[in-house]
């Protein structure tokens, strides 16, 4: 998938890691997490939003290509997923679901940014490119493939691109997709399969081992 060869983004105060229950010990699943922050422990929140933060972060960056618009939907979707953390029901899934949150503030983002473009208040050059989010060591004709990719992705409609981006470039199955977008698997599917119809007529992406 495209996502192995994405490069992480981390917040400037410094790398997510791995969270331990104590020293030495495997990391606690989400689900233990999401129980204990539901029942008041604050390190419990400080453990989630230090595994998923850096994550969440690179998606949303590449999602809108404005890394100061991606931090603060990053801070607003943790805000609102621990003060909404009761109505998740399945708590292993914690994952997928602040990607929701997170993907909901995307798209209303992305309104606001086409209202600012048509009354000439948007600066394009916050915009990045997708090469710049490449991991160390692509080959160059990837890096020329990445580029092409980029301009294809441009000019899709929001709602199929991001639903392919969620797929081939941060690795969700197809039914998180579905969950992540609100729409039902089909749509989901459809949304995909559109947006990857105009992607392979440019683009091959071999090294990126689609799946």
């Amino acid at each position: 998938m495209l996502s192995r060869v994405l490069r992480p983004v981390n917040r400037a105060s410094g790398a997510t890691e791995p969270v331990r229950s104590v020293a030495g010990a495997e990391p606690s699943p989400d689900s233990a997490l999401v129980n204990r922050a539901i029942a008041g422990d604050r390190w419990a929140e400080e453990a989630l939003y230090r595994r998923h933060a850096g994550t969440l972060l690179g998606a949303c960056t590449r999602l809108l290509r404005d890394p100061t618009d991606a931090e603060d939907v990053v801070q607003d979707a943790f805000i609102d997923a621990f003060s909404e953390l009761g109505n998740l029901r399945e708590p292993s899934q914690f994952r997928s679901w602040l990607m929701g949150i997170a993907v909901h503030k995307v798209h209303r983002r992305l309104r606001r940014r086409k209202l600012l473009r048509a009354l000439g208040l948007w600066k394009p050059e916050r915009e990045q490119s997708l090469e710049n989010c490449l991991a160390p060591g692509v080959s160059a004709e990837f890096y020329a493939e990445i580029i092409c990719l980029d301009l294809v992705l441009r000019r899709l409609p929001d709602a199929p691109r991001i639903a392919w981006q969620l797929r081939y470039a941060e690795g969700f199955r197809l039914e998180e997709v579905a969950k992540i977008c609100g729409c039902s698997l089909a749509t989901a599917k459809r949304r995909i399969a559109e947006a990857d119809a105009h992607v392979r007529r440019s683009v091959t992406l071999e090294e990126a081992g689609r799946e």
